[in-house]
Order: structure tokens, then C-alpha cells, then sequence
């Protein structure tokens, strides 16, 4: 069954984050992610407690549960905390352990395709040149603005395709399009193409893309 919300008057309409501190945890700041509505947690957890039991699922009219602790359970909460700390700061050191590993590598790595999931979201820019596999070919074709442009999809107009004059577009991230260097690069280095195509396959939008006929057709 469905919980009721608070009433929405233009009191509770108003109320900031902090108003029901230690009272109830609607507008308590220590009310952590959850669904919210106007600066209200309608259904939350408590950062002061743990990540399970007391204060693990709250509602905005609960009252505050951790002012209703003992100084033992209080006590117990703190452990967990400085425990979460200490796996913080470990995480961060093997993160720092594995940056270092990683320049060390990119000073050794030589300049090729990123893969599609890598591209920045301005990596295609008005007036690049690029290729575009439609109708089992790789098209040549220039990037123009449109749809979203630098916001997830590429817009092109595709130099053998008068219906594309008006701009055709896919997302970025996906291995259908290449920027001109790309391409070159992929026909002197077909083993580089199809690893980077493996490297690739996954779903885009839900389906399975062919990708051995993108392989097959930077072979002509």
C-alpha cells in the first residue's frame, strides 16, 4: 500500500533541508538519496546509521531514530563509519597504484582509434569528414549540427545520399561512424579494426549490431 504523503500546504512546500533535524526525517539533512518532493525525503535512509537495519529505510514522517539510540548502539554506528574510512582510503590507494600503472602505459601506447565508448562528447565537430557504414559500405560523409550535437549524436550528410542532405545522425559511441583518420588508419591495419570491433561488441539501443559486415566492408 501506497504511503501517504505529507500535506502539501505552503509550509511544507517551503521547508528547507535542515527543518526537521533529529524530529522526523522529511526534511532532516542527514536523510540520505531516496525519493524526494519539494526538499522532502518521502521514502529515504539515515546517514548517520549504518547501511542495514535501524535507519537503513525510513519514511519523511519517521521519527528520528538515531536521537533514540543508546550511547552502545551510538558507539556502534561510529565503528562502522571509521570502518567505512579505512575501506575509502584503501580503495583510493589501489586507485592511485592502478593511475600510475595506466600513465605509465599511455606513454608507451601508440596514437589509434579510441574505442566508441571512450569518445569525448565533442569528438565530432562541424565540417570533419568522417565514414559512415550504411547499405553494407563505408560512406564518406561530413559532420554538420543537429541533433544534440556535442550532447550524445553525431549529424552527417553523406556525399552519396541526396536524402541525407537534411542531416542523418546516430549516437557517437557507437562503431557505425568514423572520423576520416580512423578509417585510413583501420584499411592500412585490418588486425587493429577487427580487434577494435571485438573491443566493440556489445548492445547499442538494445540489439546486436553485424559487426563482421562493418569488418567485411573496410576490406573492399
Amino acid at each position: 500500500m501506497k504511503r501517504k504523503e505529507p500535506e502539501w500546504t505552503a509550509e511544507n512546500i517551503n521547508r528547507k533541508k535542515g527543518d526537521t533535524n533529529f524530529e522526523i526525517c522529511g526534511w532532516c539533512e542527514h536523510a540520505s538519496s531516496g525519493s524526494c518532493r519539494y526538499n522532502c525525503y518521502l521514502s529515504t535512509s539515515c546517514s548517520l546509521a549504518k547501511g542495514y537495519g535501524a535507519g537503513s529505510d525510513v519514511f519523511w514522517d519517521t521519527p528520528c531514530i538515531i536521537k533514540g539510540l543508546g550511547k552502545i548502539d551510538i558507539e556502534s554506528n561510529i565503528k562502522s563509519k571509521k570502518h567505512e574510512i579505512e575501506e575509502v582510503r584503501g580503495r583510493i590507494s589501489r586507485l592511485n597504484e592502478q593511475i600510475v600503472e595506466l600513465e605509465r602505459l599511455a606513454k608507451e601506447a601508440v596514437q589509434s582509434p579510441p574505442l566508441p565508448g571512450n569518445r569525448a562528447c565533442d569528438y565530432y565537430n562541424k565540417g570533419d569528414v568522417l565514414y559512415v557504414y550504411q547499405d553494407k559500405m563505408w560512406n564518406r560523409g561530413i559532420c554538420v549540427p543537429g541533433y544534440r550535437h556535442h550532447d550524445g549524436c553525431v549529424s552527417y550528410v553523406l556525399d552519396n545520399y541526396p536524402k541525407s542532405k537534411g542531416g542523418w545522425g546516430c549516437g557517437y559511441c557507437v562503431p557505425c561512424v568514423l572520423k576520416a583518420w580512423e578509417h585510413n588508419y583501420f584499411q592500412k591495419n585490418l588486425p587493429a579494426f577487427r580487434a577494435w570491433l571485438d573491443a566493440s561488441d556489445r548492445k547499442y539501443n538494445g540489439d546486436k549490431l553485424d559487426l563482421d559486415s562493418y569488418y567485411n566492408a573496410m576490406t573492399i
